[in-house]
């Protein structure tokens, strides 16, 4: 809908499109690839199983802070779209009076506090991927010494 030209006139360049571009792109690239990273070095390290509460906690914290950023752009282009660009038209004035309307600045401020929580979810991310080897370690050091005692 959103290349319609009719709708496109309005949405163009607003926080509508980079919500657009952002959930999008977090559903058609960033899961698959983070799908596909546990898969190979899970693989390459001979884990046969995954176990623990970081990539849990990883997958909720990523999805909550995107679907936040997403949806708190989507608030700020949909008022960007009927305040700056259905009644001020393109122009620099519209754009200017537009940074300080309340609906806009909350999500701006919502996309932040949103991103911060994505930010920590990549943190655990990376963090759990690094420990995939130390799990494999220690479920060895474990298999191991359950032989010896047998």
């Amino acid at each position: 809908m959103m290349t319609l030209p009719q709708i496109n006139l309005y949405s163009h360049g607003t926080q509508w499109t980079a919500s657009h571009g952002h959930l999008a792109f977090w559903g058609a690239y960033g899961c698959g690839v983070i799908a596909v990273l546990y898969l190979a070095i899970a693989q390459a390290r001979g884990c046969e199983r995954l176990d623990g509460a970081a990539w849990k906690w990883s997958f909720a914290l990523l999805n909550t802070g995107m679907i936040g950023m997403a949806g708190a752009l989507l608030v700020a282009g949909i008022d960007q779209a009927f305040y700056e660009r259905a009644i001020g038209g393109s122009t620099w004035n519209a754009y200017l009076s537009m940074q300080g309307r309340p609906w806009f600045n909350e999500s701006m401020w919502a996309r932040l506090a949103f991103g911060l929580i994505f930010a920590c979810g990549f943190v655990v991310l990376a963090y759990d991927l690094v420990a995939i080897p130390k799990q494999r370690e220690a479920g060895g050091r474990e298999e191991a010494t359950a032989a010896a005692g047998s």
